[in-house]
């Protein structure tokens, strides 16, 4: 299976501290079934802000190091872009920052609100080529309260990737409950472990897929996990489906209340 977002590369940001934790990383991911693995530091105007060929210098450096152990997994640089207008000016289309410096870009949204410009953000980056993925949304407060935020941006062609451990109660509850809505209304395209680390935040995926799978089906499991992570790294077209109006589970008063109460 693939991993779309993680932390691996060492002393980059705030991930892998060192080389032997990222070697002890990569190994847990092979030992767990990822053979694809996407490093996504942080690039963060006035904090984390590494050149794009110092990433892709990195990628080359620990996919070496785990060849030389004997660690079967093909490792690709990206980044986790944070929301911010003045990083468009190093991103002029399909390239750096974006996932295999393809035309697939990982965004991650301010932790507790959604600027005034985002849209406009989104709809530059879609102008210059790029699709935007949207970084495990189901953590965002404002997109817990109210998926219908989204929804509109994945009918406007964003795409949305899922932090594995969200779905198994790592996160707390309210983050498990809006991973499960986002599951099963055809928001999430892509899945990734966001590891930081080789034991806490790890990139071990086995727990998520066995609950992916309970939820939507093998199927879908394998679309999420292989297929459409191999398109995107790739930098081929995907089929999102589309997503209907959002069904809340049957206890609905109760889930809302229960998105409410940590909000």
């Amino acid at each position: 299976m693939f991993d779309l977002h993680s932390h691996i590369l060492p002393t980059i940001d705030d991930g892998a501290p060192d080389w032997d934790t990222a070697l002890a990383m990569v190994q847990t991911a092979v030992e767990t079934g990822t053979t694809a693995i996407v490093a996504t530091p942080h690039v963060i105007e006035g904090g984390w802000l590494p050149d794009w060929e110092d990433i892709t210098a990195r990628c080359c450096e620990l996919a070496a190091a785990a060849q030389d152990s004997g660690l079967d997994i093909t490792i690709y640089p990206g980044a986790e872009v944070a929301l911010a207008m003045e990083i468009l000016e190093r991103v002029g289309g399909p390239g750096s920052y974006c996932i295999n410096g393809g035309k697939y870009m990982l965004v991650e949204l301010p932790a507790t609100h959604i600027p005034a410009f985002a849209d406009e953000f989104f709809f530059t980056l879609q102008a210059r080529g790029i699709t935007p993925i949207i970084a495990h949304p189901e953590r965002h407060p404002e997109i817990a309260r109210d998926p219908e935020i989204l929804k509109a941006w994945i009918e406007k062609g964003i795409l949305a990737q899922l932090n594995g451990p969200s779905l198994t109660g790592r996160m707390g509850q309210r983050v498990m409950a809006t991973a499960e809505l986002l599951l099963t209304n055809n928001m999430v395209h892509c899945i990734g472990s966001d590891a930081h680390g080789s034991r806490t935040r790890s990139p071990r995926l086995t727990p998520a897929v066995a609950k992916i799978t309970a939820l939507v089906g093998a199927a879908q499991a394998s679309r999420l996990l292989y297929e459409n992570p191999k398109k995107i790294i790739n930098g081929e077209d995907i089929e999102a489906p589309a997503v209907e109006a959002i069904t809340y589970p049957k206890k609905s008063g109760f889930f809302k209340n229960l998105l409410s109460r940590f909000w």
